[in-house]
């Protein structure tokens, strides 16, 4: 896999040089990178033969649907790579090339805000181990009270162990039995003190939900079936962190929308690069939606799932 993201890397930047007719500091500024490095990287293309006309490999295609997915949503960045039939192995590529494209923001200094989910727990994983300084991890919303590796508090610290990271965390259930838990929990000064910090992140990723009783909150036991049906009668699609929206991006009008712990969408928005990992046709409504809401402004997604957003678009 690691060939293949260095594989996919190369096609996708020459795409943007030679196709899309964008600078090679235009390409650095998109992709984390240093000018120097897209230059031995366009060189490299040239002597592997991947570029001679045109650009000389499947990925083109992938490179394509970014693309379009870049214009239709607004996206500063849209990374597609391609599907695969088991699960398992998608959630695996997706978390490889992730932590890699996340992994170029950082610096010493840097503050991240993490989600949770399968996927994320993937890119967790998939983090190269270096010694930054000052470096801060804050988890993004509350968390369960059953550890199963997705869990927004390991999620957190599991990136945390891999960029030599301080780890905050909302110490506080994703979801209380009300309203006005939420409220006198929003008050206490440790919970303020890692919202701010969620803040004033530079770099967040996340993952997109879908509303399901197939989803991984039904599944972990976070809401009931009964809170699933009330969500869809309600028109969600999608979950944002715990913020449930409709096939617009629009917060729903559900009692689960005032008992979340964690950041609000306009939190989401205010973090300069908020980076969305999601994949699987089962996610394509819950991804189009998210891309909907405005709070992310670079996807990593594959293929096939790619073509359903572009389609659910043309249908909206």
């Amino acid at each position: 896999m690691e060939h293949d993201v260095e594989l996919y890397e190369k096609v996708h930047i020459a795409w943007l040089y030679y196709m899309e007719n964008l600078t090679q500091s235009e390409i650095a500024d998109r992709l984390g990178l240093t000018r120097l490095a897209v230059h031995r990287i366009l060189q490299k293309c040239l002597q592997e033969g991947l570029v001679h006309v045109v650009i000389n490999h499947p990925q083109v295609y992938c490179t394509t649907l970014g693309s379009q997915l870049e214009t239709v949503f607004g996206l500063r960045n849209a990374l597609v790579i391609p599907s695969s039939g088991d699960p398992n192995v998608l959630k695996r590529n997706l978390g490889t090339v992730s932590a890699r494209l996340v992994g170029r923001y950082v610096t010493n200094g840097s503050t991240i805000g993490v989600g949770w989910g399968s996927t994320m727990a993937e890119t967790a994983r998939h983090f190269e181990r270096k010694n930054y300084d000052n470096v801060t991890v804050v988890s993004l919303l509350g968390g369960m009270i059953k550890s199963a590796g997705n869990n927004s508090y390991e999620v957190a610290l599991q990136v945390a162990e891999a960029l030599n990271a301080v780890c905050y965390n909302y110490m506080a259930p994703m979801f209380v039995d009300t309203p006005e838990d939420r409220e006198a929990i929003q008050r206490l000064r440790h919970i303020q003190a890692v919202r701010q910090l969620a803040r004033k992140a530079s770099v967040a990723v996340i993952g997109a939900g879908e509303v399901s009783s197939e989803s991984t909150f039904v599944k972990s036991g976070v809401i009931t079936a009964a809170e699933v049906e009330e969500l869809m009668k309600a028109g969600a699609v999608a979950d944002v962190l715990g913020n449930f929206i409709d096939l617009n991006g629009r917060l729903v009008d559900v009692e689960l929308n005032r008992r979340v712990v964690g950041a609000s969408l306009d939190d989401l928005a205010a973090i300069e690069n908020v980076f969305l990992v999601a994949g699987g046709l089962r996610k394509a409504q819950a991804i189009s939606a998210t891309l909907r809401s405005g709070c992310v402004n670079t996807l990593i997604t594959d293929a096939a799932t790619a073509e359903q957003v572009l389609q659910l678009n043309r249908a909206l």
